[in-house]
């Protein structure tokens, strides 16, 4: 019960690494928000508990990340944590045949929108001097694959942000830390990748741990970041990957 009587806001809840977090940070005792598009699929998150608020809407709209923690500070009277889990893919990319909206879509949902998510947590937390931030960041930050040069750019992006927002708002009582996972089996792991369950074998290999990631193999570290048991930590970036990067 790390997380016991405290307020976070979990982004991307719909499925995958949110939905994950969301759960985990509930049985941590945490008072939750959980935000997605799909309102059905958030209707699943621990029905019938009065410690889960759901909210279906669009961050990258005007004034959704705000309309998000409006609703913890409303629903709770306070915010002890952000968990920015929403974000998408774009893999076989080819740069010379990406369009300019293309891009600029891609660069506003997962950099973007998680410096706008962050901005929202990042006043209210250092009106009451405590909280902690937690982006979900990529291995693909780290290391350089074919096909992925955007995706890339973004989650490094997350990253740098990250690092610099810890800077500012460390005296003010607000850590800021990344989660950076593998290749997790989520329903981003089959976009472009029809294949993917066929190919999950021959993928868990190359791992020195030797099996693909699962959600729930991010939710102990973020709720690790959002707890007092990381209290001296900041700006720092956690690979979850099985040793993918190192190997």
């Amino acid at each position: 019960m790390r997380l016991e009587g405290r307020a976070v806001v979990v982004t991307g809840a719909s499925s995958g690494i949110g939905r994950a977090i969301a759960d985990r940070c509930l049985a941590e005792g945490a008072l939750v928000v959980a935000t997605g598009r799909r309102s059905e699929a958030l209707d699943e998150i621990a029905p019938g508990s009065d410690r889960v608020a759901r909210i279906a809407v669009d961050l990258s709209h005007d004034g959704a990340p705000e309309q998000v923690v409006g609703l913890a500070l409303e629903r709770y009277g306070r915010l002890d944590g952000l968990v920015h889990a929403a974000g998408t893919v774009w893999r076989n990319e080819d740069l010379r045949e990406s369009s300019d909206a293309a891009v600029r879509s891609f660069v506003d949902d997962n950099l973007t929108t998680a410096i706008r998510m962050a901005r929202a947590a990042y006043i209210p937390m250092t009106a009451a001097g405590r909280g902690s931030i937690v982006l979900i960041g990529s291995q693909l930050a780290h290391i350089a694959v074919p096909g992925y040069a955007t995706y890339c750019a973004t989650k490094g992006g997350v990253i740098s942000f990250a690092r610099a927002l810890a800077v500012d708002g460390g005296p003010l009582g607000v850590r800021v830390n990344v989660v950076s996972p593998g290749l997790v089996r989520t329903p981003m792991a089959y976009v472009g990748r029809e294949d993917f369950d066929d190919a999950a074998p021959a993928i868990a290999l190359r791992h020195p741990l030797r099996r693909i990631g699962e959600p729930e193999d991010m939710a102990g570290p973020a709720v690790f970041l959002l707890s007092d048991d990381s209290s001296w930590m900041t700006a720092q970036t956690m690979i979850v990957d099985g040793g993918f990067t190192a190997s």
